[in-house]
């Protein structure tokens, strides 16, 4: 800072630091030296990244399959294929990308300290001291979600650095300045990383026609347009929808009849309408939102009213389309984003003393302190389930398998190992089946030769087919922040050897930690919730 005050941005990365390593050892403590993300959705591109080191696009060897919503993430995680420290590049991708984004986010609070100073309406430096601007650079931490992002494993943590980077290049705008290079860039490269980040795309766009720079603002949005393009041509020309199948999938396109885009529009909004608006984090988007209106309703600069608005519509979008949750991190982006901007135009509009944005901050962020106590027990559920399948088909079973749960049974799996995923995200004709019944099940495991079924009967109106043979439920015992279902039914199915099946499974379970339970030979197609 000027003047010879001192940066928080050193104190904000020390302290992410400092938390990222409580929590890992957490987790290791807890999982008895095995680190474990805190989903079973890295896993899955870290199988997708060994097979693009060998040159293919997909889970199983031979057939081309889109399981990441993320274009970039799985192409960052080559270089670290196959080696036996590979599994902690996301986490060494993490903690590079969040440090940066808690550095930016200490020199921003930095430059909302200058502003104070000298405006005898708002109060002097003494309002803003070091401590000050600290606190208020935790609050944007925790709204960030920084270290509980770093332990999620996915790209969450650049898409949220890259948001960062989009606020403070168009708050520039603010101060009459040019939005930085550095803003196109991040809104530009937004889409690689998430499609959602098409929102800020938006933001910036509006931000700069608001200063005149109408022809920027085309630029780019056509550039950002051209990484998601080319990769749909490339999905295309495999045998593929251009659209990712983790993205079709979860949306469930292909529960509804019509369109392809009338469908997405359905089940993304109608479908998840009631429960997102449950989350305490929809709603806190909904008040920024409704600030940020305000605030642009009152701003009689164009570029400051533009800004606002844009910020406003990125807002918009994640609540009428986006998803929340999922351990805390589809609307953390966009959310952090409209926080950066509403609090730099009350700064400079109002006498907002720094003790009240500190304690809005931390309000918002509620959800996310909830989930860095949350995050060890969540890392042991994904070591205590999906890395104990994984454990099972590779050291016990090592044929072929047909699971709902993807990621640590198709990483790192025996060579030759066929993983039919039932959900659909790598296996194509899955995400396509739209009446997944007891037929369906037992046609497509004998198609594939699948003879161990590692499932949730209750996803299936139907349950399992009747020639399927119960074998053993693997139980989770201890409570599930990260909400997954607490038991995983073993199943010999029409093509399986139940007698080695029921071998090896007792085998295996005389090796199960703590906090998990096996029943052997059981039908418990209703144990679940």
């Amino acid at each position: 800072m000027r003047g010879g005050a001192l940066s928080v941005a050193p104190a904000c990365v020390v302290l992410y630091l400092a938390v990222v390593l409580a929590l890992l050892l957490a987790i290791l403590h807890r999982d008895g030296g095995v680190f474990t993300y805190t989903l079973d959705d890295p896993y899955i591109h870290l199988a997708l990244a060994g097979n693009l080191a060998d040159g293919h696009y997909g889970i199983n060897p031979g057939e081309a399959s889109s399981p990441s919503s993320s274009i970039v993430w799985p192409f960052l995680l080559v270089p670290a294929a196959g080696s036996g420290w590979g599994m902690f590049l996301p986490l060494a991708w993490n903690v590079l990308f969040c440090a940066i984004a808690a550095w930016l986010l200490g020199r921003m609070v930095d430059g909302w300290a200058q502003q104070m100073q000298g405006r005898p309406a708002q109060g002097n430096a003494a309002n803003w001291s070091w401590l000050a601007r600290f606190a208020v650079a935790v609050g944007l931490m925790l709204v960030a979600n920084l270290a509980g992002l770093t332990f999620v494993g996915m790209e969450h943590g650049l898409q949220v650095l890259l948001a960062i980077t989009c606020a403070a290049g168009i708050m520039e705008a603010f101060a009459g300045r040019r939005i930085s290079a550095w803003c196109l860039c991040a809104a530009v490269l937004g889409p690689m990383v998430r499609y959602e980040n098409f929102a800020l795309v938006l933001a910036v766009a509006v931000a700069l026609y608001g200063q005149g720079r109408w022809q920027a603002a085309a630029r780019v949005v056509a550039l950002s347009l051209v990484g998601p393009a080319l990769f749909s041509i490339f999905l295309v020309s495999r045998g593929l929808p251009a659209l990712p199948s983790s993205m079709l999938v979860k949306a469930r396109v292909y529960s509804f009849a019509g369109g392809g885009a009338i469908s997405v529009l359905r089940s993304m909004y109608w479908g998840e309408a009631v429960g997102t608006m449950r989350e305490p984090a929809w709603w806190a988007l909904l008040a920024v939102a409704v600030l940020l209106g305000v605030l642009a309703a009152r701003e009689r600069q164009r570029a400051r009213r533009f800004v606002l608005v844009g910020a406003l519509l990125a807002a918009a979008l994640q609540l009428a389309v986006g998803r929340f949750n999922w351990f805390h991190r589809y609307e953390v982006y966009a959310l952090v984003f409209a926080v950066l901007i509403a609090s730099q135009a009350l700064l400079e509009s109002t006498r907002l003393h720094w003790r009240t944005l500190a304690i809005a901050l931390f309000a918002i962020a509620w959800p996310y302190e909830l989930a860095l106590w949350e995050t060890p027990a969540a890392a042991a559920n994904v070591y205590q389930q999906q890395y104990q399948m994984h454990r099972f088909e590779a050291d016990f079973y090592r044929g072929n398998v047909a699971v709902n749960d993807l990621g640590w049974v198709s990483y790192r799996r025996p060579a030759g190992a066929y993983v039919l995923d039932l959900w659909g995200l790598a296996s194509p004709e899955a995400s396509r089946q739209v009446n997944k019944d007891a037929d369906w099940l037992d046609t497509i495991t004998r198609e594939h030769g699948a003879g161990l079924a590692m499932i949730y009967p209750n996803w299936y109106a139907e349950g399992a087919p009747d020639d399927w043979q119960p074998l053993a439920t693997m139980c989770v015992t201890s409570p599930r922040p990260s909400a997954g279902l607490p038991c995983v039914v073993f199943y010999s199915t029409g093509v399986g050897d139940a007698g080695l099946l029921t071998t090896e499974i007792a085998a295996f379970a005389r090796t199960l930690p703590a906090g998990v339970k096996m029943t052997l030979g059981r039908d418990s197609t209703d144990d679940d919730e």
